[in-house]
């Protein structure tokens, strides 16, 4: 049986990955180039790295919902994604897990970079450029390792190539901290190697992604203290600066906030997020409805005069004029009814051409998604937006939270997220307590960083997951003349919710291949 397991495993190694005891290496269906070459060859061996690259998820290649559709920010209006039929219905199984393809990705990546890794002393060409290569290696090491990490807990840890050979070819999960360990490790030697090598675009790793990804993941795993020197260091050295076009952030591949970023170009690499979020309507701009924000997202925009949610005393809101007046990045971000865009009025409203429904592709919570959205693009030709891993307005709220949760510093933490409020022209916020500090900053997260897969995490590690608040899903409330009808706001749903989800189970399949794994808590 266990030669089996072995030969079962290294057939899902062959077929998922190149193999790491050939003489040759494929790029892609039709070549197959040395492996001397790869070795030695920077040009080469960045091609290779590029094959690395591109297999990192992003939220415009989940297929036909992006994850804030699992979050109480948003509300797919398919009735068959992942998102409607397994996570907010807790239905998830070892077997049908959305991220059972991020497990068997990961890994061949991985196996990847084990074998690049092995032989990058070979490498040929300047020091500089050689050391990018060898720093982005470890670079994306740590990075798959670290989603690897904040989905499944602990996981096997496998840093060399691997042949049926192998005594330890089914390798055991390592311990979550072990895992943690693993991730910095790669992070640190990364970031060291990048000091002494050449610059490259966004899209490539860097020291400052190493290091802001570092404070990242030290943030989501409580060590705060450590995750709040790594943002510093970040925004210490001063080399990205905050749009001051918040908007623009999502459609410019040049902006000077993004740190890590994938980009995609006219007419060979392109994605589908113009097509798949533009309101479904019977006016001229009809899309296929996809992503729509709730009210529950909506009533968190303050007022931009004072600062104030809607339903707080003061803020100065007015229900007969409901979108007036409201925090700048809510005009960036949110389709309403009322709303001008691409030349056309939107009508949310029940019987507007864009209304609020209960079935076709319409939207169910009378909203769209305005942010990543290409205005100027027809919705049938390809998407080019960025999609962005790390910017710098995330790493000030992270070096904000962490700052907070250590209970040190807290007018620092201040500062930090009223540099992100000042740029989008919003009131600061002034000096508090930590407990109200912690809830200025998870508003904040929410506000700025809306749909960029962040919320999901969010809830998991902030433990509010399964809180009524996050589990009741509320649609706009208007009727035909575009007035709010009571509080503005009705129940569209209430989610299920199993504190097993918190990490999400090992896949089946890898289970029946190594049966040294173990799997997570209410998935056996």
């Amino acid at each position: 049986m266990k030669k089996i397991n072995k030969l079962l495993a290294l057939i899902l190694l062959v077929s998922a990955q190149y193999s790491c005891t050939s003489d040759s290496i494929e790029l892609d269906p039709q070549t197959a180039i040395s492996s001397e070459v790869i070795f030695t060859d920077p040009a080469f061996a960045e091609v290779f790295l590029n094959k690395v690259y591109s297999g990192i998820p992003h939220g415009f290649n989940r297929g036909w919902y992006m994850l804030d559709a699992a979050t109480d920010d948003a509300e797919n209006s398919y009735p068959w994604p992942a998102s409607n039929t397994i996570f907010n219905t807790s239905n998830i199984t070892t077997d049908n897990s959305p991220f059972n393809g991020l497990w068997s990705n990961a890994y061949a990546q991985i196996r990847r970079l084990n074998n690049f890794i092995q032989n990058y002393d070979k490498l040929e060409g300047s020091e500089g450029l050689t050391n990018r290569l060898k720093a982005e290696a470890h670079f994306l090491r740590g990075f798959y390792y670290s989603y690897l990490l904040r989905t499944f807990g602990g996981v096997p840890i496998i840093t060399e190539p691997q042949s049926l050979e192998d005594e330890n070819l089914l390798v055991s999960r390592s311990t979550k901290e072990e895992t943690l360990n693993f991730v910095i490790s790669e992070l640190d030697k990364a970031a060291g190697i990048f000091e002494n090598s050449n610059a490259a675009s966004s899209t490539r790793g860097s020291w400052a992604a190493a290091t802001a990804l570092k404070g990242r993941i030290l943030l989501y795993e409580g060590k705060f203290e450590a995750s709040a020197a790594a943002s510093k260091a970040v925004l210490d050295a001063e080399a990205f600066s905050l749009d001051a076009d918040y908007q623009n952030v999502f459609l410019d591949d040049n902006t000077p906030e993004v740190i890590f970023d994938v980009q995609f170009k006219d007419p060979d690499k392109g994605h589908y997020a113009n097509l798949f979020n533009t309101p479904k309507s019977t006016g001229p701009i009809s899309g296929w409805g996809g992503t729509g924000p709730t009210q529950n997202l909506v009533d968190q925009y303050e007022m931009k005069a004072t600062g104030l949610k809607p339903e707080e005393p003061g803020s100065g809101y007015d229900m007969s004029t409901p979108y007036e007046g409201r925090d700048p990045r809510f005009y960036a971000s949110i389709l309403y009814d009322g709303a001008q865009w691409k030349g056309v009025t939107i009508n949310h409203r029940p019987g507007g051409d864009a209304g609020i429904a209960t079935n076709g592709d319409f939207t169910r919570t009378g909203y769209s998604m305005k942010k990543f959205i290409q205005e100027e693009r027809n919705h049938n030709q390809i998407s080019t937006q960025h999609w962005i891993f790390i910017r710098l307005a995330e790493v000030y709220l992270n070096y904000a939270e962490a700052l907070i949760e250590a209970g040190q510093d807290l007018d620092l933490a201040t500062a930090a997220i009223n540099k992100v409020r000042e740029r989008a022209d919003m009131p600061l916020i002034s000096l508090s307590t930590q407990s109200e500090l912690r809830e200025k900053v998870r508003h904040e997260r929410r506000i700025e960083l809306a749909f960029e897969e962040h919320r999901f995490w969010d809830i998991r590690r902030w433990r509010i997951a399964g809180n009524t608040e996050v589990l009741n899903i509320y649609r706009m409330d208007m009727d035909s003349e575009g007035n709010l009808i009571g509080t503005g706001k009705a129940i569209w749903e209430t989610r299920n919710w199993n504190d097993r989800d918190y990490l999400m189970p090992i896949p089946q399949s890898e289970i029946d291949i190594n049966t040294n794994l173990t799997q997570n808590p209410g998935y056996e």
